[in-house]
């Protein structure tokens, strides 16, 4: 599929259950601000913490200012087995994004949300995700 539209209150619904189908990798970015203001529900962390658990290997890529990671870090840990976490403070290159397995992309787009399993478009996703993780401080 080149493109699916979500809507707002399905997203995280979708995302999770295709988490669980995760094998390998799971790529995921987040606005810190965002994250502290309005966390996602704790079944969400609950379930990228099982993946991990079960080998999964999660990276995630933090925009926005250190004290607001620093926060986060306190809340949510970062070091763990299988477990990846830096931060970029150039918030307007924030994109988000979960990509699983390299296979299934979702991302927002100006309060829109979106899925796609289209080769070129993941390979464009996830290019962006690893020049920003390689550039993202620990």
């Amino acid at each position: 599929m080149i493109l699916a539209r979500i809507r707002k209150k399905d997203i995280v619904k979708k995302v999770k259950r295709n988490v669980l189908v995760a094998r390998k990798e799971i790529l995921a970015t987040m606005l810190l601000y965002e994250e502290i203001q309005s966390p996602l529900p704790a079944s969400y962390f609950q379930l990228f913490e099982k993946k991990r658990k079960e080998g999964v290997v999660i990276k995630r890529l933090g925009f926005g200012k250190k004290q607001d990671c620093d926060t986060l870090k306190e809340r949510i840990g970062t070091v763990k087995e299988n477990y990846s976490f830096r931060y970029y403070t150039h918030t307007d290159k924030y994109q988000r994004l979960i990509l699983i397995d390299r296979k299934i992309l979702f991302f927002g787009v100006a309060k829109h949300f979106f899925q796609s399993t289209y080769k070129p478009m993941i390979e464009l996703f996830l290019q962006y995700f690893l020049k920003y993780f390689k550039k993202g401080k620990l």
